[in-house]
């Protein structure tokens, strides 16, 4: 194994929290349903339309979700999971290359890469901004093969939603599920991953055996 390719929300960034909070304003706001923190993590996916369809928002609305989901966000703070630096540094240390696939948008991904310092540890980061297709279809995750030059089973693929485990699968790429809590587990086993992980630091020992 060559490369290590990583989700960002919910895998890197502890943002889940966050997001929960922007999404219950918006729907305050568009008069449409609240959602517990239960019901939010049993339907959250990184293809935020899925989700919209998980909860009933009316498609008409969507854009109208989109745009004040963005806005809203950037009152948000979101900080890296405590042993996201720690595993990022030592796979670099190791030899791997390092990428980043995330259906969150550029604009602000990028901007929180550069917060943390964290962009040039990734040789490619490719997000979901303009993209035809998001996870789970295999699209980006081929894309970053190829900028990488490396085959299917020369990378992992480091996810923490039932999208990420299903976009790795139609790639042909192993899949590494990290899950932060009971029900991230539940919804990640049932899609069957090549590994369920509850944190970085256990992927950091995983892979540091294979080098």
């Amino acid at each position: 194994m060559v490369g290590v390719m990583f989700d960002w929300d919910g895998v890197l960034l502890d943002s889940l929290g966050a997001s929960f909070n922007v999404y219950n304003k918006v729907f305050t706001r568009l008069g449409t349903k609240q959602l517990t923190r239960d019901e939010f993590y049993r339907t959250q996916s990184p293809n935020w339309y899925e989700f919209y369809e998980k909860v009933g928002v009316p498609k008409t609305l969507w854009g109208e979700v989109d745009e004040t989901w963005v806005r809203l966000y950037r009152d948000e703070d979101p900080a890296l999971y405590p042993d996201a630096m720690d595993c990022l540094g030592s796979l670099k240390r190791l030899g791997f290359r390092l990428a980043l696939v995330s259906n969150g948008s550029t604009t602000r991904v990028e901007s929180e890469l550069v917060r943390f310092g964290l962009a040039p540890l990734f040789e490619s980061i490719l997000c979901g901004e303009k993209q035809e297709e998001l996870k789970p279809s295999p699209i980006m995750l081929e894309r970053t093969l190829r900028v990488l030059g490396l085959g299917p089973q020369e990378v992992v693929y480091v996810g923490d939603a039932p999208a990420d485990v299903q976009a790795a699968r139609n790639a042909r790429v192993p899949i590494i599920a990290v899950a932060r809590g009971p029900i991230q587990a539940e919804r990640l086993r049932a899609e069957h991953p090549d590994r369920v992980l509850g944190g970085l630091s256990e992927l950091t020992d995983l892979l540091a055996g294979v080098v």
